[in-house]
């Protein structure tokens, strides 16, 4: 029986239950897990509005989010607690309505019924993107970026790797990609100058951010007197409007869920600790690196919560199974011993050579990408030590980094829209060029199906507004495209789940790419936010990151996992598949790593293969003889902008 609510809902809880679901569409129960459920039925929905319900466990810090489908909405396997339950509108919803919230608390074995009606129903204005601004103005594109030769340029050479937001937010106060310092015409000549003139991060003997083909002489001063004009030190922030939605699958959205776990850090820390990824150890935990404090492990099943302080992570994280051992950047790479606390820091005597992304192999040795340096490193598991390899591929600056079934090493380009491979055994480089725009692009991570076929897709692009998913081939080198009709993407990665399908990470969406029927389904995130990379459980819960949502709502970072089928969830535990390209250790029977020491370890300067690559960067018109000579002699310590390191992410 339900009441009726003069304040437009109503609620009816139904303590101490057997464990048999209630509530619409609610299918056979298999048991009592300790567990809660919560369902409802909302009134007032209508036909191009999508209202979701976000049940936040104020006890756990964590939350659950479902789709209202027809009227409906149910959510499963809900840690017990107290709880906010707020039904709000998705993300990048061009229809709105008010929000409304109640608090109620979920027992083990429970089940509640709450029941909404939907007011304030009307359009809304909103912005693109996954980034938060406040106090701009929302502009169509063509009123932030008028029409014409300079905005032509800007959009071939800027946009593959500064969002549509970045360059009209001139507010400094939103760390990057959310904002920028406000600049007159020469800070803006002296910008773009930088961009295509000199090496990129300033490390000698590597080209420019971007091929100054894109920015023909001719073109140059078109560019700096657009952006001098448009985006003066003067102008108030302006953002470019939200005008359209991906076509959504309504039945896939009714069978969803989204649980995200928050770690609040502490208030000492300066810089926004944001995690880039996680990976799982054998006992089902999830782990994360945060940037400034600290790396943390989380028990999705109970949503128990440890972090180990003072170990600032970066952008990757991989547990070794053969020990529970866990590597991370920071320096050329760390790693954390969890039963002691001890962390051993590889070094080396040049702040770029540090590492982006870690994966192991099957041999159980470590590959990092080392994005700002150009360059791969492996840790040899049985020498325990490292060596690194210069990239000689033009503007590659290797981002994400994974293995494939047969131990070749794959690495994203970033800055030169394609992918390249390293084969261990010749150790040979092999480019393979996706991006068929003639414009600059960007490419962040990748992954490999069960046949070997790599996939990735763009985040930056022309006009930010044409992300595409590609696959190569990586006999053949034929490229296969598909573009994500998805606004303002910013595709992160690209990963397949056990069942091939190809899992993509955009602001504010998840997509899921069925390679069988050729066709895309898109589920908006729980918060407006940039999404990173995806981490893809056995049992096909998509793990991602939220970036942004958590900076500018006040508590630093989440995981966030889809389940895209709720009623198939056999555990909350997270374990890869022995199978899956991110999973190479289940094919190592090998020893385990000599014990961490708690020490810094030092890396030796000098690339394996320095005299191959100086040839190359001659070949290439990248340096000089002088410059050739200082880098075959093992190159001196730059002068680095650390600034701009920290905005490679």
């Amino acid at each position: 029986m339900r009441s009726t609510a003069i304040a437009g809902l109503c609620l009816l809880l139904i303590l101490g239950c057997s464990g048999e679901p209630s509530g619409p569409g609610a299918p056979p129960s298999s048991g009592d897990d300790g567990l809660g459920r919560l369902s409802g039925k909302v009134e007032g929905t209508a036909e191009g509005l999508l209202p979701v319900v976000y049940a936040y466990n104020t006890d756990r810090d964590l939350a659950y989010t479902v789709f209202v489908v027809d009227g409906e909405y149910r959510a499963v396997k809900m840690i017990p607690g107290r709880y906010d339950v707020t039904i709000r509108p998705a993300v990048d919803q061009l229809e709105g309505f008010d929000s409304q919230t109640v608090s109620i608390e979920i027992g083990p074995g429970d089940a509640a019924e709450i029941d909404f009606t939907l007011t304030g129903i009307g359009p809304v204005v909103d912005y693109a993107g996954g980034m938060n601004y406040p106090g701009a103005e929302i502009l169509p594109y063509d009123e932030v970026y008028p029409p014409g030769p300079g905005r032509d340029i800007l959009e071939r050479a800027c946009h593959g790797c500064h969002t549509t937001q970045f360059i009209p937010y001139n507010d400094f106060s939103r760390a990057y990609p959310g904002g920028r310092a406000p600049k007159d015409r020469q800070a803006w000549a002296v910008t773009v100058d930088r961009m295509y003139q000199g090496p990129a991060f300033g490390r000698p003997g590597k080209a420019s951010y971007f091929d100054p083909k894109y920015l023909p002489p001719e073109d140059r001063d078109i560019l700096v007197d657009y952006l001098a004009e448009h985006f003066p030190a003067d102008r108030a922030p302006v953002v470019a409007q939200l005008t359209r939605e991906p076509e959504l699958d309504y039945e896939a959205l009714k069978k969803a869920m989204f649980i995200e776990y928050v770690y609040r850090e502490s208030d000492e820390y300066e810089v926004w600790p944001w995690p880039h990824q996680v990976d799982f150890d054998l006992d089902g935990n999830v782990w994360l690196a945060y940037r400034a404090c600290c790396i943390v492990r989380f028990d999705p099943r109970t949503g128990e919560q440890e972090a180990f302080e003072g170990n600032g992570g970066g952008h990757g994280i991989v547990v070794d199974q053969t020990d529970g051992t866990v590597w991370f950047s920071g320096d050329v790479v760390r790693r954390l011993d969890p039963k002691t606390g001890k962390v051993d820091n590889w070094v080396i005597d040049n702040p770029l050579l540090r590492s982006n992304t870690q994966i192991f192999d099957s041999k159980g040795d470590l590959w990092l990408s080392l994005l700002p340096g150009g360059a791969l490193a492996k840790w040899d598991r049985e020498t325990d030590s490292i060596v690194y390899w210069e990239v000689p591929v033009m503007r590659s600056r290797p981002y994400g980094i994974i293995v494939d079934h047969e131990d070749k090493v794959w690495f994203s380009d970033y800055h030169n829209g394609g992918v390249s491979r390293f084969d261990p055994e010749t150790e040979e480089f092999r480019h393979y060029p996706l991006v068929a725009d003639d414009a600059t692009s960007s490419i962040r991570r990748l992954g490999v199906d069960s046949r070997g076929m790599v996939w990735t897709a763009t985040w930056g692009n022309r006009a930010f507004d044409n992300a595409t998913l590609y696959r190569v081939d990586p006999d053949t080198g034929e490229v296969f495209r598909r573009r994500i009709d998805v606004p303002y993407a910013a595709s992160y990665n690209a990963e397949a789940d056990v069942d091939d399908n190809i899992w993509v990470a955009n602001d504010n969406y998840l997509t899921k790419y069925d390679q069988v029927v050729d066709a895309f389904t898109h589920y908006p995130i729980p918060a407006r936010s940039d999404s990173l990379k995806t981490t893809i459980t056995r049992d096909g819960g998509v793990w991602f990151i939220y970036r942004n949502a958590g900076r500018f709502a006040g508590y630093g970072g989440a995981a966030a996992v889809l389940y895209p089928d709720k009623d198939n969830i056999p555990t909350l535990g997270a374990y890869h598949a022995e199978d899956s390209a991110g999973y190479q250790l289940s094919g190592f029977d090998g020893p385990p790593a000599p014990p961490v020491l708690g020490e810094d370890r030092h890396v030796p300067l000098g690339a394996l293969n320095v005299d191959e690559y100086v040839d190359f960067a001659l070949a290439s018109g990248i340096v000089n003889e002088e410059v050739a000579e200082a880098l075959r002699a093992n190159e001196p310590r730059p002068e680095v902008d650390e600034a701009r390191i920290e905005r490679a992410d």
